[in-house]
């Protein structure tokens, strides 16, 4: 994505950032004093997360931008995946639960395919 589509993605709310890195600490199991990043004498662990959103430092801000790409992203690779099923297999036909259609009249057993 470039920097105009950049523009485009909306941002989460300072909330659902936090709700987002809770449970990435809660429900992923993620260790709290492992490293989300480093840059030179920089370290951030994800224990550090939440505080950096509740105070809304450059880092929190760049974190929520980071979560809401992240989450735009994954909604355009499921929509290029349902675009490529479509293509590989066609749409679905009514009641046929995606089976191949059945012939129509009777079949023929010796006759060549």
């Amino acid at each position: 994505m470039d920097a105009q589509g950049d523009a485009e993605i909306p941002v989460v709310s300072k909330e659902e950032a936090i709700a987002e890195v809770r449970h990435w600490l809660e429900v992923e199991k993620i260790d709290p004093e492992r490293i989300f990043t480093a840059m030179g004498d920089q370290v951030v662990r994800y224990k550090d997360l939440v505080a950096h959103l509740e105070r809304e430092t450059p880092d929190g801000n760049l974190l929520r931008f980071a979560i809401s790409r992240g989450r735009t992203m994954k909604t355009e690779r499921r929509r290029a995946q349902q675009a490529l099923f479509q293509i590989a297999f066609g749409p679905a036909r009514p009641g046929s639960g995606g089976a191949p259609p059945e012939p129509e009249g009777p079949v023929d057993p010796t006759a060549a395919e």
